[in-house]
């Protein structure tokens, strides 16, 4: 039995398909199997896929219709998983070299935590941007995940990797609830569940933000985002410190989201309602106050900073 299995959700990414399998082959840890899982490409992939199949380095798995966001496709790869920890990578991003050696190090040497992220760093056009996470590595227990969740995204889905039982157990990535944003819901429903997760801040994945077009595409913006649902899900359920920071994080989730429509010329009045005033902090009033300028002036203030 593999020690990994490394889930790769695949819907026409022939461009970039072969250099992301490269780099799971490239691993300095190889005790892994990957499960590619096509979910009804159009563009060649699955031939580029049917082909590593045949050669015996991947398990090819197919779905018939693409699912929104690939939540879909990699709880049907998770599903079918033989080994006990699950890793993910998108199709068009990359793993470093030590990704899977440094995860099976921290997992070997914290036995209790199921949960164990790498750090990862987003690359456009070929160049690493700046990090805004600045997480020292190591154990955190629930109140300072979500603490660090409140100030920064800093569980990406190529960086996470999570036991299996415990993946099936929460019930995976939501599938048909959200366009966008369910990773987030699940990794923030992950920390309220265990009691604590393991960080590593050597980055050992890259996010390529140029193919990103779940990210891009505005349509998904319709909808609040979807970690306000983890607000009545745990009412009670967190201490006082947790629930503050849960909400924290879900604030700035929501503030992002309002910032990416207001930019499109969106009414952002569901995002200004949603906000939690149990978790509100300095920066969040600031960009709630910014959000209610008139678009007109909004506009005009945004292309005085840049």
């Amino acid at each position: 039995m593999p020690f990994f299995s490394v889930i790769v959700p695949v819907y026409d990414k022939a461009a970039s398909l072969e250099a992301a399998l490269e780099s799971v082959y490239g691993q300095t840890c190889q005790d892994f199997e990957l499960v590619a899982v096509d979910d009804g490409s159009q563009d060649g992939s699955v031939e580029i896929l049917a082909r590593h199949a045949a050669q015996g380095r991947l398990t090819l798995l197919q779905r018939g219709s693409p699912g929104p966001g690939g939540y879909a496709a990699r709880n049907h790869g998770a599903s079918m998983a033989r080994a006990p920890w699950l890793t993910f990578l998108d199709a068009d991003d990359l793993y470093r070299p030590d990704h899977l050696r440094r995860l099976h190090d921290a997992i070997v040497a914290h036995p209790g935590i199921e949960l164990f992220v790498n750090a990862y760093q987003k690359m456009e056009d070929g160049r690493p941007l700046p990090r805004i996470e600045r997480l020292p590595g190591g154990r955190l227990v629930r109140r300072e995940a979500l603490r660090a969740f409140a100030r920064s995204d800093f569980i990406h889905m190529n960086g996470a990797c999570i036991r299996r039982e415990r993946f099936l157990q929460l019930g995976g990535f939501p599938v048909d609830r959200y366009r966008r944003g369910g990773d987030v819901y699940f990794w923030l429903k992950a920390l309220c569940e265990l009691d604590a997760i393991h960080y590593c801040n050597s980055v050992t994945s890259l996010w390529q933000l140029e193919n990103s077009g779940v990210t891009r595409d505005k349509r998904n913006l319709v909808h609040l985002h979807p970690g306000v649902d983890l607000l009545a899900e745990y009412a009670g359920r967190l201490t006082g410190e947790e629930a503050r920071q849960l909400h924290a994080a879900i604030n700035r989730k929501v503030l992002s989201w309002a910032v990416e429509k207001k930019r499109l010329g969106q009414p952002v009045r569901q995002e200004l309602a949603a906000l939690s005033h149990l978790g509100m902090q300095g920066r969040h009033w600031l960009h709630a106050a910014t959000l209610l300028i008139p678009q007109p002036y909004y506009d005009r203030l945004r292309r005085w900073v840049k």
